[in-house]
């Protein structure tokens, strides 16, 4: 199955994540990051299409906000790789965006998944 964002270039970005689903936040914490979302490792699983807010700050940037959505999960004992959720951003300001870029421009690793 092809996820939403797959083909986006990443970069590892390992950064704790604070989420924000409509009741109790958690934390998880990134192993990857693209224009168009971040792979979130938790055990902890929303269903897919649960809308959330990010709270988080990028390397040497300011604690920025942004929306998404659980575009895909991926559940505990899975052999392609660690528990948790393909997240896609739904808002994000265009500078977060920017800092992204930086990023990707640094270490992209071309689409490579979590």
């Amino acid at each position: 199955m092809q996820r939403p964002f797959q083909n986006d270039n990443r970069a590892p970005v390992r950064i704790q994540v604070e989420c924000r689903a409509g009741g109790p936040s958690f934390s998880a914490e990134s192993l990857n990051i693209s224009r168009g979302g971040v792979f979130l490792q938790t055990d902890y699983l929303l269903p897919a299409g649960r809308t959330l807010q990010l709270v988080f700050s990028l390397p040497d940037g300011p604690r920025v906000s942004a929306h998404g959505r659980v575009a895909w999960t991926r559940p505990p004992g899975d052999p392609q790789g660690p528990a948790g959720m393909g997240i896609q951003f739904e808002r994000i300001a265009p500078e977060i965006l920017r800092v992204i870029e930086e990023i990707l421009q640094q270490e992209p690793t071309s689409g490579r998944r979590a």
